[in-house]
C-alpha cells in the first residue's frame, strides 16, 4: 500500500514468501525504487507516478475508477477474485491515522472471506473469528481488541491472563490489551463476533 514504507527486511521477506504480489496504486512507486516488479498494480492511479507507470507492463495495470473504496480495498478485492485466502498488507496506514483506521475496517469487512494481516515495524494485526491457533515465542505481547463489534464466548489457552467464556465488548471490561504468551500452542476460540488480534513481532526487521 501507499503508506509509510515498511522495513526493507520485512518487505523482502514477505515478498519472497508470496505467491502473488500486488501494489495498491502509489505503492508501486516504492517498489520501483527497490527494483521490485509486482504481479499487479491496482487502484485509481491518482498517486502512481506517471514516470513509474510508463515503465510498467500494461498487462499488470488494473485501473479501477470507482471512488467508493480506497486503493487498499481495491487491491484486496483483486486478490479475493483470484481466490487467495491469505493476504498480507504492508504500508496500509496510508501515512495518516484515518487511512490506518480505514485499513482496519477493510480487515474487519473481509475477515469472514480470507485471512488479512496488516504488518507494521512492530506488530501484525488481523481480525479473528471462530478458532485461531498459532505457536509464538513465550513472552510475546498479544492483544485482543473488540474493535468495530466485539465478541462473546471467548476462550483462550496459553496466555498469562486466560479468558474463560468471556465477552470482550467495546467500552466494557475486561480489557484484552497487553496479554502475554506463556505456552504453546496459543489458541483463541470465539463463539460469536470478531476480535482484532495484535501480535508484537521481532524488531530484527530493520
Amino acid at each position: 500500500c501507499n503508506g509509510n514504507p515498511p522495513p526493507q527486511a520485512l518487505l523482502k521477506q514477505l515478498w519472497r514468501e508470496a505467491d502473488y504480489r500486488v501494489a495498491a496504486d502509489g505503492g508501486a512507486n516504492l517498489l520501483h525504487v527497490l527494483n521490485l516488479l509486482p504481479d499487479a498494480v491496482v487502484g485509481d492511479f491518482d498517486s502512481l507516478h506517471r514516470d513509474v507507470q510508463k515503465q510498467l507492463p500494461e498487462k499488470i495495470l488494473f485501473h479501477v475508477k470507482e471512488q467508493d473504496t480506497n486503493d487498499a480495498d481495491k487491491a484486496v478485492r483483486h486478490c479475493l477474485k483470484l481466490g487467495f485466502t491469505e493476504i498480507n498488507l504492508l504500508g496500509a496506514d496510508g501515512g495518516r491515522q484515518d487511512q490506518f483506521l480505514s485499513s482496519l475496517e477493510i480487515l474487519f469487512k473481509y475477515a469472514p472471506r480470507a485471512r488479512l494481516i496488516i504488518w507494521t515495524p512492530l506488530e501484525r494485526m488481523e481480525f479473528i473469528l471462530g478458532t485461531w491457533k498459532e505457536t509464538l515465542p513465550p513472552g510475546t505481547t498479544l492483544s485482543l481488541l473488540p474493535l468495530f463489534s466485539g465478541a462473546e464466548g471467548v476462550v483462550s489457552q496459553g496466555l498469562k491472563f486466560e479468558l474463560n467464556n468471556h465477552a470482550l465488548l467495546p467500552g466494557k471490561s475486561p480489557s484484552g490489551v497487553s496479554n502475554q504468551v506463556l505456552s504453546n500452542p496459543v489458541t483463541v476460540s470465539i463463539k460469536e463476533g470478531q476480535l482484532l488480534l495484535v501480535v508484537q513481532h521481532s524488531t530484527d526487521h530493520t
